[in-house]
């Protein structure tokens, strides 16, 4: 079907829709929808129970929605609360609610400024977190850059280049509680790290900063600092 040929539908009220084909899907009262949907644009203003798959250019949730299955977008933005029930793959994906993903996430950009926790693995090449979250498998992005408003936590993390630091004390901070990121392993190739609790971290020149418990370092090429770090050792690329 064409994009032309699609048809808008809207939840003022209380309603129900079938999946389906459409153009612009908007709830902005309590709606549920049957079925999978592709559609252009998927709006939830209100309350929104999809019971399918959702596949769509550009997906905002500014209230709240829980998707049974997968979702697909290009752009996709959480400022209110979501729940998916599946996988989470988009070209852009912006977090300032709050979000819970049961499965795999995969976005070339990730930003998230609220809460999410993420049941499997999270992949990305740039992963910019100023908010509270959760990865329960690996957390892979070519840039990770975090800054600590709150307790977080990743079972592993890798990427080229990552940074993570405290936010600044003068900065309002709306989450409350442990401000830690807590890992078992950490490996990239630039590592700067502040109030990061971890098994082994893994790089080619590596920062230890503030707030750290680290039980092994393990570099290539340099290691500043060692606060809180139980063990460090250079590792020696063999010769090719």
């Amino acid at each position: 079907m064409s994009d032309t040929n699609r048809p808008d539908t809207r939840i003022a009220g209380a309603g129900t829709v079938s999946g389906g084909t459409y153009g612009e899907v908007m709830i902005a009262g309590a709606g549920t929808v049957r079925g999978d949907v592709d559609c252009l644009a998927f709006k939830v203003g209100g309350v929104a129970d999809v019971q399918g798959t959702l596949t769509a250019q550009t997906i905002t949730v500014g209230g709240s929605a829980s998707f049974m299955g997968d979702v697909k977008g290009t752009d996709v933005v959480f400022s209110g609360n979501a729940d998916v029930h599946g996988a989470l793959s988009a070209e852009s994906l912006k977090i300032s609610g709050v979000a819970r993903i049961d499965g795999a996430v995969s976005a070339p950009r990730i930003d998230i400024r609220g809460t999410t926790k993420i049941g499997g693995d999270c992949e990305a090449e740039t992963f910019d977190a100023q908010g509270v979250f959760s990865v329960g498998g690996l957390l892979n992005a070519g840039v990770v850059t975090i800054k600590l408003y709150g307790g977080c936590d990743a079972h592993d993390i890798g990427g080229e280049t990552i940074d993570v630091r405290l936010a600044q004390p003068w900065v309002f901070l709306p989450f409350m509680g442990d401000r830690n990121l807590t890992a078992d392993a950490i490996e990239g190739d630039t590592i700067y790290l502040e109030s990061t609790r971890a098994k082994v971290v893994r790089g080619a020149n590596v920062t230890i900063g503030e707030g750290c418990t680290i039980d092994l370092v393990e570099y290539t090429g340099t290691l500043t600092g060692s606060a809180g770090v139980v063990a460090s050792r250079k590792v020696t690329n063999p010769t090719a």
